[in-house]
């Protein structure tokens, strides 16, 4: 009896050891036996602040028992790895003397001390006050930003914090900063700030602004970025306090909960509620693929559901799944999963009661159109070239526009920085290329991610589109059309490159552009006198090295002498680059998109990997290896270039040895997953956490991962993924919309473009088929979405389809570019399976490891080990009696 009691003892002290584990990550929160302090937070809105808590700035933890944790992991840049600063978690609370708070992070590796006093560019953690008054200020005055970090580990003396962020001198904080104990492994911080400094009288009710922000480095600078307010999501809380949320004071034992006020109804009435709606993809479904529709419906209770064919017909019924309220539309969603049914055919309707989704088909067939007209956007952008009715079609033929390109010099004058410009004593050839967006601007740095985008598209599948397969004047000349669209461009970003001799030399010039903005509606002139190029910039000279290589390897044998010139350019561009380094575009007076990039670790890396992938010379591949982007798998845009490199490094056949080509894939696979997980969590099925500028394009490079995904493991779930991503855009969405003009039965009819304006009497006509809009936005800053009165709505129906609209509604050849790679990858890979897809996966899984599980397996595995010994010696024992 005494040996039992001995095990079960060992047992139960064990297992208490891990539920004291799992109440946070740092072990500080309230065990299950503890009463809540305090209400739960607002996610990412509002969060409670129990006071008259007692708290000793010890760096021990245990007096914070019972006061909420909230965790984060979503933010202006996510992790691709969870244990490298993949969330942090914070609490805080409050006595009649002091604002306390504690923030930890899990945090395999941590950088502190090596960026001098830019503590932001490494491992730190911050958090902001406002108690002016005014949540809705923009300025910082009587507003505090302090930033804690890693640097300051095992200090003893709570006063020698090395404080900085704006005002942070303003106030006295106290605080211990340590490491996390038990495995995964982190650090945090533990400080006080005096309410006499504040200026604030603890009251029931009594609202702060309040923010709490993770700086993380994985490598060297700062390559992460999570922040609590979800209306925070480009890094803006260090210049605007309204984007915080608040903070709100609870007295410890109360009833009453607080309603926080900026969320209080105002005395305007509410709109009336959205109509129930069923929301599919527009165009259709593959017969073997999934087929799942969202359900906007207050009602908690399942509803039947049922298929009707063309004729009328039922074919199929079943009950809703409830997924409960969808974050980004604030819609309470039923999923309808009808996967199992696979008749091809056209005019299906769900039906759920009386309401009904629009038509859409059941086909293998779907996107054959779409993948080639999503490539005809580039031709009808082409700049320097006649667009005639054989090739653009007779609605958007016109006549060339910028002829005058042929001839540019340097801008010469003063930006709103104030600083002077002198010009340059030479013009250059930058001929050719595409216009970026709604303008008629061409920008090196966002060309660059689409040019390599048709470029990968062909390098993956050399077949998809041979000669003779687009509409495009070059399409008998044997080489792939996709590759004389993309010519087009690299032959303008080729004439952008500082030529020997001149200041600079080999840098590229970050854009091209007029120095007043074009008007709205209007044509591409034929010649224009007010166009320059604006200065060289370390991101572009790595955009053309970058694409330069790709080039190269593509052309070698197609046509030696571009891939040539390609790869001079390339190396002499990277040249440039190690030899100015940190030369970033800076705004000007107006006439084009600044397409600032204060970051270029990530494009290094990426023209590295490249150059590599061409010449296997071990110069690039040494840089790349020591990359703090090394095998990074982040979600591709223009400004986050890494994910290009790692793709190139894990598809292309390279001189990389095994491990590391796996390393490269497991990078893109785990982020595949990521997204999964996102989407998961959305009643919609999108992929994304956020809704930014552009949303839609990062839906769709999420998928072009899923694809590469599928590509490298076969599992059935990326291929359904990158199908389920393209139903969202085309209509599986809250506001029932395809975000693609001409496809489906409510498509984007007024895009932000200067020619495609759809005032057909003056000769603009409306948009052709294909092309994708940036879609909501939860930062919508034009006129045209204030007038609608997006402000304030859920950032899934952050949108208007208005021309004016150039935050959601503007189009851009970065956005289409993945736009034709997943339409083609889906479309290829469909018509080679014909296996049933599994039922919907479980939503709300957020694609991460669950920090809980990587505690409590290993522990348990030990329980059970020990558990087996202490048995099993008893038994000897016994035995031996």
């Amino acid at each position: 009896m005494p040996r039992r009691f001995s095990a079960i003892s060992l047992v139960a002290l064990l297992l208490s050891g891990v539920a004291f584990a799992l109440t946070g990550p740092t072990g500080l929160a309230a065990a299950k036996d503890v009463k809540p302090l305090a209400p739960p937070q607002i996610d990412g809105m509002a969060v409670y602040i129990p006071y008259n808590v007692a708290i000793k700035i010890d760096g021990k933890l245990n007096d914070w028992a019972g006061v909420p944790v909230q965790v984060v992991d979503y933010g202006p840049k996510t992790s691709s790895n969870f244990l490298e600063d993949g969330q942090f978690s914070f609490s805080v609370a409050a006595d009649q003397a002091n604002f306390y708070i504690t923030m930890s992070a899990v945090d395999k590796t941590i950088i502190a001390g090596k960026h001098a006093g830019a503590f932001w560019n490494e491992d730190s953690m911050e958090f902001f006050l406002n108690t002016t008054g005014n949540l809705n200020t923009k300025s910082y005055k009587g507003v505090y930003q302090i930033n804690i970090n890693a640097a300051d580990i095992g200090k003893k003396d709570p006063n020698g914090l090395i404080l900085t962020g704006v005002n942070s001198e303003k106030i006295h904080v106290r605080g211990l900063v340590f490491k996390t104990q038990g495995d995964p492994k982190g650090w945090g911080f533990e400080a006080a700030v005096p309410l006499a400094d504040l200026g604030v009288v603890p009251a029931p009710g009594l609202e702060i602004g309040f923010q709490a922000q993770l700086n993380g480095a994985s490598v060297l600078d700062r390559d992460v970025q999570l922040a609590w307010s979800k209306a925070d999501v480009t890094n803006i809380s260090y210049q605007d306090p309204s984007v915080f949320g608040t903070a709100i004071f609870f007295k410890v034992g109360a009833s009453a909960v607080p309603t926080p006020g900026r969320l209080a109804p105002t005395p305007t009435p509410p709109p009336p509620p959205a109509p129930p709606q069923v929301s599919v993809n527009q165009v259709g479904y593959y017969p073997s693929g999934p087929k799942i529709a969202s359900y906007a419906l207050a009602d908690t209770s399942p509803q039947t559901w049922k298929l009707l064919n063309g004729a009328g017909q039922q074919v199929a019924t079943g009950q809703t799944t409830i997924f409960g309220v969808d974050p980004a539309s604030g819609s309470r969603v039923h999923l309808i999963d009808f996967s199992a049914y696979t008749t091809p055919g056209t005019g299906y309707t769900l039906h759920v009661g009386a309401v009904a989704s629009d038509p859409f088909k059941i086909s293998a067939d779907l996107y054959s159109s779409l993948e080639k007209d999503a490539l005809a956007y580039y031709y009808r952008s082409r700049s320097g070239i006649d667009l005639t009715a054989q090739y653009a079609g007779a609605q958007w033929a016109r006549v060339a526009g910028h002829l005058s390109d042929s001839s540019v010099t340097c801008y010469k004058g003063v930006d709103t920085n104030g600083k002077v410009w002198p010009g340059c004593d030479y013009s250059l050839n930058v001929s050719g290329g595409w216009y970026d967006a709604g303008d008629y601007g061409k920008y090196v740095v966002n060309g660059g991610i689409s040019v390599w985008t048709l470029m990968n598209e062909y390098e993956r599948n050399p077949k998809a589109f041979a000669d003779g397969t687009l509409n495009i004047p070059e399409n008998k000349n044997g080489v792939s059309d996709i590759l004389d669209e993309a010519r087009w461009e690299l032959t303008f970003m080729l004439g952008m490159q500082v030529p020997a001799g001149k200041p600079q030399a080999g840098m590229v010039h970050h854009k091209v552009h007029d120095d007043v903005w074009s008007s709205l509606p209007s044509m591409p002139p034929t010649q224009a006198t007010n166009r320059y190029l604006f200065p060289p910039s370390t991101a572009a000279t790595l955009n053309l090295a970058a694409v330069g290589a790709q080039c190269a390897r593509i052309w070698k044998t197609i046509d030696p002498a571009f891939s040539a010139k390609c790869l001079t350019a390339a190396e002499t561009a990277w040249a440039a680059a190690k030899a100015n380094p940190s030369v970033y575009a800076v705004p000007f007076a107006a006439g084009g998109g600044d397409y600032s990039d204060t970051k270029v670790d990530d494009e290094f890396y990426w023209a590295a990997s490249e150059l590599f992938v061409t010449t296997g010379n071990d110069t690039y591949k040494d840089y790349l290896l020591a990359s703090p982007d090394w095998a990074s798998g982040m979600v591709p845009s223009w400004g986050s270039t890494a994910g290009l490199g790692t793709i190139s490094l894990a598809v292309i056949p390279n001189k990389l040895p095994a491990d590391k080509v796996q390393a490269a894939r497991q990078a893109i696979l785990d982020m595949a997953d990521r997204r999964l997980g996102f989407a998961g969590r959305q009643g919609y099925g999108v992929p994304v956490a956020n809704f930014v500028w552009g949303s839609n394009s990062e839906v769709l490079n999420s998928a072009m991962l899923m694809g590469l995904s599928y590509q490298f493991s076969g599992d059935r779930k990326y291929l359904d993924g990158a199908a389920q991503a393209l139903d969202y855009v085309l209509g599986r969405n809250p506001l029932n919309k395809s975000y693609i003009t001409g496809y489906g039965t409510n498509p984007v009819q007024h895009p932000h473009h200067r020619f495609w304006a759809g005032r057909v009497d003056e000769g603009y006509p409306t948009p052709p088929p294909g092309v994708v809009a940036g879609g909501p936005n939860d930062m919508p800053s034009d006129p045209a979405t204030l007038a609608a009165g997006l402000t304030g709505n859920p950032e899934g129906k952050s949108y208007v389809d208005d021309i004016a609209s150039f935050s959601t509604n503007e189009v851009a050849i970065n956005w289409n570019a993945p736009l034709a790679w997943v339409t083609a990858f889906v479309d290829q890979e469909q018509h080679k399976s014909s296996v049933a897809p599994p039922a919907a996966p479980a939503p709300k899984d957020d694609g991460s490891p669950d920090q809980r599980a990587l505690i409590l397996v290993p522990v348990l595995l030990v329980v059970g080990v020990m558990v087996f010994w202490v048995w099993r010696r008893g038994r000897r024992n016994d035995a031996g009696a």
